[in-house]
């Protein structure tokens, strides 16, 4: 046999496009990390400090691009997400001349992009219904509820759904997005859709959430010029190429952008043939699963919320009490213990009002008992623990009985790592009570 071609790599097929089309990669590449997928190298020692990439901002993808033909067809108040995630799925088609972006130019920058399977395999929003994942809309039918039906193996800050009591719903759906990850993540995903289909119909939900998650994913915040910051900072948003290789991690984030360029620049050292990491913000392990479909090993911002256990039991003349002085909800745990927000809330659990709001707001101890607040916390720290165990005892169980369950042990296997997340840092926050 003759000798074959080398198969073109698209990595470095796009870097050469990135570079000649002005982007600046100072000792910074594409590159597969055994384990760990996609990221970016350090080609030689980085120092922090030292500028990385630079991207100039003819190349950024964002609402300001789209045709303004285009954005007539759609309702007033859609989403640039919404947008940007339409014109992805139809511009490449569109009759529409549009000087300021060429899908054409740019399909090596999309020969990057992960796949629909690979959000499909990582994301929960769109996992089998019986997984927790969401219904699969056409335009007659649309939900935007999670496909909770019977078992739910999500942690609960995701899915927003206990399998040891039914959750009280209080206050706004929008002010609880903490305690229902996802089901916020659906309302908007399936807003965005319902938006598009009435300007058009049929269209197609596989690929139009695939470029939603792109844009959920991938995107970096961004004004463009004489532009004010939106009150929604999901508004500013853009895809930044090249730039979109950073992999996340704790570490301190630095990234500017003027009228010209986007820059991002490295807050530590970094070895040669280290990867190199940006910050997308300080987040949890569940909404970093939620969102971005990936856990981190070591987190220090990862935590959980009580708010769900601790609300239930609580008379409606002290929830009132709770808003009025702005501890209501957002009860935070994380392995060095709880968050005085809980401690406060526990003594309310057995104080009067008057004695409690004297507590809070002048600092009297009068009525508090520390020992029965802590009892109280560990409680509901045991409530939590409960949920864990009832779960993977069900998990168990489907394993025999059901096909979905079977047919995908990675996402079993991530859910397991993330319920043992949660129980380490209950047990851990029990002990610093």
């Amino acid at each position: 046999m003759g000798n074959r071609s080398p198969v073109p790599d698209p990595h470095e097929d796009f870097t050469e496009w990135a570079v000649t089309n002005g982007v600046t990669a100072l000792n910074v590449r594409p590159h597969r990390f055994e384990g760990r997928g996609l990221g970016m190298i350090a080609l030689e020692d980085i120092e922090a400090g030292d500028v990385v990439v630079q991207v100039p901002t003819t190349l950024i993808l964002s609402v300001d691009k789209v045709p303004l033909s285009f954005k007539a067809e759609f309702p007033e108040g859609i989403t640039n997400h919404a947008l940007l995630a339409a014109w992805l799925t139809y511009g490449d088609s569109e009759e529409v001349e549009n000087e300021n972006f060429s899908f054409k130019e740019n399909s090596l920058w999309f020969k990057t992009w992960p796949t629909r399977k690979d959000f499909e395999d990582t994301v929960p929003i769109l996992w089998p219904v019986s997984l927790g994942g969401i219904e699969q809309p056409g335009n007659e039918s649309l939900k935007t509820n999670g496909g909770h039906s019977g078992l739910n193996i999500i942690p609960p800050s995701i899915s927003g759904v206990w399998n040891s009591f039914q959750k009280v719903t209080l206050g706004k759906p929008d002010e609880q997005e903490h305690q229902n990850l996802m089901g916020f993540q659906a309302r908007r995903l399936c807003k965005a859709y319902k938006d598009v289909c009435s300007a058009r119909p049929g269209t197609d939900w596989s690929t139009f959430s695939y470029y939603w998650m792109i844009l959920n994913t991938r995107s970096f915040y961004w004004l463009g010029p004489g532009q004010t910051a939106p009150e929604d900072r999901n508004e500013a948003l853009a895809l930044v190429p090249f730039a979109d290789y950073f992999n996340h991690s704790d570490v301190d984030c630095d990234v500017s952008f003027t009228d010209e360029e986007y820059t991002l620049t490295a807050t530590k050292d970094y070895a040669k043939g280290e990867e190199v990491f940006m910050n997308y913000g300080s987040h949890s392990n569940d909404l970093l699963l939620a969102e971005y479909g990936f856990m981190m090993d070591q987190n220090r911002h990862d935590c959980i919320y009580l708010d769900d256990i601790v609300l239930r039991d609580l008379a409606a003349d002290k929830l009132e009490e709770l808003k009025d002085s702005q501890y209501y909800g957002k009860y935070v745990v994380n392995s060095e213990g709880v968050c005085y927000r809980t401690e406060v809330v526990a003594a309310l659990m057995y104080m009067n009002v008057e004695d409690w709001r004297n507590h809070v707001l002048e600092g009297s101890t009068q009525g508090v008992d520390e020992q029965r607040s802590a009892a109280i916390i560990r409680g509901w720290l045991s409530d939590y623990l409960g949920e864990k165990k009832g779960t993977l005892d069900a998990m168990e169980a489907a394993m025999e009985s059901n096909p979905d369950f079977r047919a995908n042990p990675q996402k079993i296997n991530t859910l397991l790592k993330r319920w043992a997340e949660i129980e380490a840092m209950c047990v851990m926050a029990k002990d610093n009570v």
